[in-house]
């Protein structure tokens, strides 16, 4: 891939570099969920999910890819409300994760066709 991304002109070889870091950035994200894999207590996990999600909010407009960083950024607020005042429910917190998560993925389908 990196062959590839030296024949592309600059914006594009960082959106491909960008695709290339969400697929890391979500295989990340799976291993936090899980505590038996990341040895994190929930607090911790989530505060680490948030801030993977903070740099992808932050990047992904940049790319074109606005509703991937919108995403992101309403699952950025809502971890960091939960965190900040137990509220909104932890449901709430999971399935903002789980919608970006889903965007995510349908980005990098998109990609690949």
């Amino acid at each position: 891939m990196i062959e590839v991304q030296e024949k592309l002109p600059g914006l594009e070889r960082i959106r491909a570099r960008f695709l290339e870091m969400l697929v890391e950035r979500l295989g990340e994200i799976d291993r936090l969920c899980d505590s038996t894999v990341s040895g994190l207590s929930p607090r911790e996990a989530l505060e680490q999910v948030q801030t993977i999600l903070h740099k992808i909010a932050g990047t992904a407009g940049t790319l074109g890819m606005g509703s991937l960083g919108e995403t992101a950024r309403t699952g950025e607020n809502t971890i960091i409300a939960f965190l900040g005042s137990g509220g909104p429910p932890k449901e709430q917190v999971y399935r903002s994760v789980a919608d970006f998560i889903i965007l995510a993925e349908e980005t990098l389908e998109s990609a690949r066709r």
